[in-house]
């Protein structure tokens, strides 16, 4: 692959370093959006498709939806999912 590919796909993927760095986005909001969008595993890293977040950004935005809430809402259900915990 020549170097340009490579560069190419890498800005078209983003892990969640990238997700804080470029979008100002805290650890948790971005695995909560990792669980929401289609994503990719490689080893111990997550990726998502660039095209993907900015769709889904941009149908939040004019859908006036709180990306932050759903975000944390998915990352907290991922950790404790139906029927675990103990609950009443």
């Amino acid at each position: 692959m020549r170097n340009t590919d490579q560069h190419h796909t890498a800005t078209r993927l983003l892990d969640v370093a990238a997700l804080r760095r470029e979008y100002g986005l805290g650890r948790e909001t971005c695995y909560g959006l990792i669980r929401t969008l289609p994503s990719l595993r490689v080893g111990a890293r997550y990726l998502i498709l660039r095209d993907d977040l900015e769709r889904y950004l941009e149908q939040a935005a004019r859908e006036g939806r709180d990306i932050r809430r759903e975000a944390l809402a998915a990352a907290r259900a991922a950790k404790d999912p139906a029927g675990a915990g103990g609950g009443e």
